[in-house]
């Protein structure tokens, strides 16, 4: 507590100037008359005690003394400080992805951070606050806002979006608010590394509000299943993210039964990889990890059992390896000549370098290599994007010596250098832009493993549109049966509705969903990243900017409202007490 204006001290002479009036005020001798002592004996029991009667006698002098105290307190301007947050205005940056689910004290680090939020919303002192919640399209949700009510029901309604936070494109986005005003930025995540944040700004004040509790976590980070002559093939890779060894138990099951139950052990910070084969054949399978650990969203999966196309048809100039990684997938391959590529009829999945073709083949295409034009030598460590091709083939320890030129138009999944190396066709063909020759990539473990994962991609029939992360937006061609489909999950539970040919927005929480349209029925995945299945423990830190003080600020609120209203109610006290006792006494 405090006083704004000590100068008006003086006026403190005014009580005391009431106070010696009082005292030296005329006063009265108190006179027994006889013909009343009867009356006063009588009355002993029906007058107040002394002390009650010495305040009715005296009320207007102690209420005027108490309005004149007010009035120079109220002059003094007094104030009680409370806590604000630095600057002039606040901007909070909110981590929607999945990871906010991690629960390590019975409450979500996402609803924590909530309750974090409203707290500070409390010391706002009249600041304009900013939100902004992360993912790949940062959204403002609350811009210059001041109304605590509305912030307060702003903040209570937002939801985990469960897509990558993409934290570089909020930070890039919230840097458009600053206006070279004093600013203080919360941002509310699960793990933030102080070399991200772009400290160049004198007026800005960052403040990371992280996960400082250690998480145990186990995830079951890839699988993998595929039809096989014999039933179903599937690969597994459970990933241990503690620091001590944990032992749980996983199962597989159809849409009917459980087919795999086993124990196993994985050792601290470690992975391993599981298969499994001959299993029944099925429509969907899902794996599921029986563990009690801070994070559950990464302790299952499903994947949707789609018709595939069992044989392949390899171009016979093509190295022999790329046949010899076919061959083990446990699939028919066929080898055929070249100037018989084009002929094909059959179904099935053509692997050729015969890129004048590219137009005129009507089956999925995987091509290795280009005979149409001449490589180039590049130097670079291979990397690769976010998609399904990548599951379980991991190439930055490959070498490749030369490359083609990209195709314009396609998209690129994977780089050698800066030079594009792996390519999508916008009808999903897969391109390797260099022979096999020119790489080390066979001696790679990685190389049957993209082989399988092609023959996945191109193999998936038309009643299953592929996988999507959360929230994924992409334009579906869904046929001409209908111009409304109807999304439902796999209990049944309807979504929403879509129309063809428009952009199709996939469901934000990882499953398998199931579009329908008459009689027609096409399946579609939503999975977590594998960003979003890794679980780090971060820090809570404080990073101020030159021209922002980094000690503790503080709001000043008046008493002087409450005492005008204090003094009202005396005012009003007087005047009754005057009126009983008569203006002119």
């Amino acid at each position: 507590m405090g006083f704004n204006q000590l100068g008006f001290l003086w006026t403190a002479i005014f009580p005391l100037a009431v106070l010696l009036y009082y005292f030296f005020r005329k006063k009265y001798a108190k006179q027994n008359v006889s013909s009343t002592l009867f009356w006063n004996e009588a009355m002993k029991e029906t007058k107040a005690s002394p002390y009650l009667k010495h305040l009715q006698r005296n009320a207007l002098f102690y209420l005027q003394m108490l309005a004149m105290i007010l009035l120079v307190i109220a002059l003094l301007q007094p104030f009680w400080k409370t806590k604000s947050l630095a600057g002039e205005q606040a901007l909070f940056i909110v981590d929607t992805s999945a990871t906010m689910e991690v629960n390590t004290n019975g409450t979500s680090l996402f609803e924590q951070h909530k309750k974090d939020m409203l707290t500070l919303v409390e010391q706002l002192s009249d600041k304009p606050l900013t939100i902004i919640t992360t993912g790949n399209q940062p959204v403002v949700i609350a811009r210059q806002e001041t109304n605590l009510n509305e912030i307060k029901n702003i903040i209570n309604d937002i939801e985990v979006s469960y897509e990558e936070e993409s934290m570089s494109k909020s930070l890039d986005f919230a840097q458009s608010f600053f206006h070279n005003k004093a600013t203080s930025v919360y941002i509310f995540t699960d793990q933030l590394d102080k070399q991200s944040l772009p400290l160049q700004y004198e007026q800005v004040s960052w403040n990371v509000v992280g996960q400082t509790k250690d998480v145990r976590n186990v995830s079951l980070k890839r699988f993998g299943a595929t039809k096989t002559n014999t039933g179903i093939s599937a690969l597994i890779q459970v990933e241990n993210q503690s620091n001590k060894e944990e032992v749980t138990e996983l199962t597989l099951s159809n849409e009917q039964t459980e087919m795999v139950k086993e124990k196993i052990t994985i050792p601290p910070n470690e992975t391993v990889t599981l298969s499994f084969n001959d299993l029944k054949e099925s429509s969907l399978l899902k794996a599921n990890l029986n563990i009690k650990d801070h994070y559950s969203l990464d302790d299952s999966m499903t994947v949707f059992m789609q018709d595939q196309l069992s044989k392949v048809f390899i171009d016979s100039s093509l190295h022999s390896l790329v046949r010899t990684a076919f061959q083990s997938l446990d699939i028919e391959v066929s080898s055929i000549p070249p100037e018989q590529v084009g002929l094909l009829k059959e179904e099935g999945i053509v692997v050729t370098n015969q890129f004048g073709l590219m137009e005129q083949l009507e089956l999925p295409s995987f091509f290795i290599g280009r005979n149409d034009v001449t490589p180039i030598e590049v130097n670079g460590v291979v990397e690769t994007l976010e998609h399904p091709l990548f599951s379980f083939a991991n190439l930055t320890d490959i070498y490749v010596n030369s490359v083609y030129p990209p195709i314009e138009g396609y998209t690129t999944i994977a780089t050698v250098g800066e030079e594009p190396f792996i390519q999508v066709s916008p009808r999903g063909d897969i391109v390797v832009l260099s022979d096999i020759q020119m790489t080390d990539w066979p001696l790679s473990p990685s190389f049957p493993l993209f082989m399988w994962s092609v023959k996945e991609q191109l193999s998936a029939g038309n009643t299953y549109l592929g996988t999507f992360s959360p929230n994924e937006r992409k334009a579906l061609s869904l046929g001409s049966a209908s111009n409304e489909w109807e999304l439902y999950t796999m209990a049944d539970e309807y979504e929403y509705s879509i129309e063809n040919g428009g952009a199709f927005i996939a469901p934000k929480k990882p499953g398998l969903y199931v579009l329908r349209s008459d009689e027609k029925e096409k399946n579609i995945s939503v999975a977590l990243s594998q960003k979003e299945k890794e679980i780090q423990k971060g820090a809570t830190y404080t990073l101020s900017g030159q021209q922002i003080e980094s000690k503790e600020n503080f709001s000043q609120h008046s008493f002087v409202p409450y005492l005008l209203i204090v003094l009202l109610l005396l005012f009003v006290l007087e005047w009754e007490v005057q009126r009983r006792r008569g203006f002119t006494s």
